[in-house]
């Protein structure tokens, strides 16, 4: 009984491998097999002489079978990985990808955060951040994509943004035979879900959810703490001239509401409306937050001629790093953070103000 079974185990090895082979060989041609076909071959080629099992107990023969079962279900051959971009659609790639494009600023920044830099063979104009970054290859910026350049680098997967890749580029792209996954995370349950859907197209899953995960903490910790805080008007200066805003759809909105604060114009009907000074004299917000760049220490000047507003008055203006805001990235969080401590001490200040008021005759 011994040597019959060395002799199965012999054939079940030679037939896993023509399996294995079969299943390589249609992804290495470009044509993923299906599982349900991958089963069927499977299935038809373990199909062994009877005469052959004749001298074996079923016991052995189920345990042989349910060894190889194990395997595959485990994924030791089928090692497709299938995901859902923000677009609805499945991306299935047949094994991670190991040499991948970002066509955003904010995907390079979380492809890093998660692990999977070394991954990165190109990136679009203003990917930054970190300085490992900045010595990428670039593919044009995220509104115009150098197609060339992009096949020249052979990548395996690009990665691009859905509110600024060119959707004729991107489909050009696939049609190369390149996938594209497509994101556009608006809020932090988005970036940690991206972070996690990087993670698992890169199989760097165990830094992904770990990031994640502490995006998610550190979140969960400014909800808290600012719930029942006393909530403030806020105007949001995304620019001076024209003086744009930000809407309730912008990142930029949940942090205001995360840090105990409301956005004054999240109503409007444009993602970034335009406003006059007369639309934000009217509200009278109780302090202004500005996006700013390191480089425009002087933003607050442009405000101090309306010295009727209370903000100018009490000097309630703060700015914030614009990229740490409007990225939608792990940096988001800090940026966040330091929100919630400007608004923290524009309530202290209101307050103090208030109190001295009550106290006049």
């Amino acid at each position: 009984m011994r040597g019959s079974l060395i002799e199965i185990m012999n054939a079940v090895s030679a037939k896993f491998k023509a399996v294995v082979y079969c299943w390589q060989s249609c992804h290495l041609n470009g044509n993923a097999m299906p599982t349900a076909a991958f089963s069927h071959v499977a299935a038809l080629t373990f199909s062994f002489d009877a005469a052959l099992f004749h001298n074996v107990h079923k016991k052995y023969m189920l345990n042989a079978f349910f060894s190889l079962w194990l395997m595959l279900i485990s994924g030791s051959v089928l090692s497709e990985i299938s995901v859902v971009d923000d677009q609805g659609q499945v991306l299935i790639l047949p094994q991670p990808a190991n040499r991948v494009i970002s066509l955003a600023p904010h995907v390079t920044e979380n492809l890093y955060a998660i692990g999977a830099g070394d991954l990165l063979v190109g990136a679009v104009s203003y990917s930054d951040y970190p300085e490992a970054a900045k010595y990428l290859p670039r593919v044009g910026d995220y509104a115009n994509l150098n197609i060339e350049r992009i096949l020249s680098l052979q990548p395996d997967l690009v990665v691009a943004w859905i509110d600024g890749s060119p959707g004729s580029q991107l489909e050009r792209i696939e049609s190369l035979g390149i996938p594209v996954l497509r994101e556009s995370p608006d809020s932090f349950a988005e970036i940690a879900s991206a972070l996690r859907r990087l993670g698992a197209v890169t199989g760097r899953n165990e830094g992904a959810e770990q990031a994640a995960t502490d995006l998610e903490q550190r979140i969960r910790v400014l909800r808290e703490k600012h719930r029942s805080q006393t909530p403030l008007r806020v105007f949001y200066q995304l620019w001076h001239q024209p003086l744009i805003t930000a809407n309730s759809s912008q990142l930029i909105d949940q942090i205001i509401q995360l840090c105990g604060g409301g956005n004054i114009f999240a109503n409007r009907p444009e993602v970034a409306p335009r406003v006059n000074i007369e639309a934000v004299i009217a509200a009278d917000p109780d302090l202004i937050l500005a996006g700013v760049e390191r480089h425009d220490p002087h933003w607050r000047d442009h405000w101090q001629p309306w010295s009727q507003m209370k903000v100018i008055r009490y000097q309630l203006l703060y700015g914030v790093d614009a990229d740490a805001i409007h990225r939608a990235t792990m940096r988001a969080v800090d940026g966040a953070e330091q929100v919630c401590i400007q608004l923290d001490e524009a309530r202290t200040i209101l307050q103090r103000v208030n109190a001295e008021k009550q106290k006049q005759p």
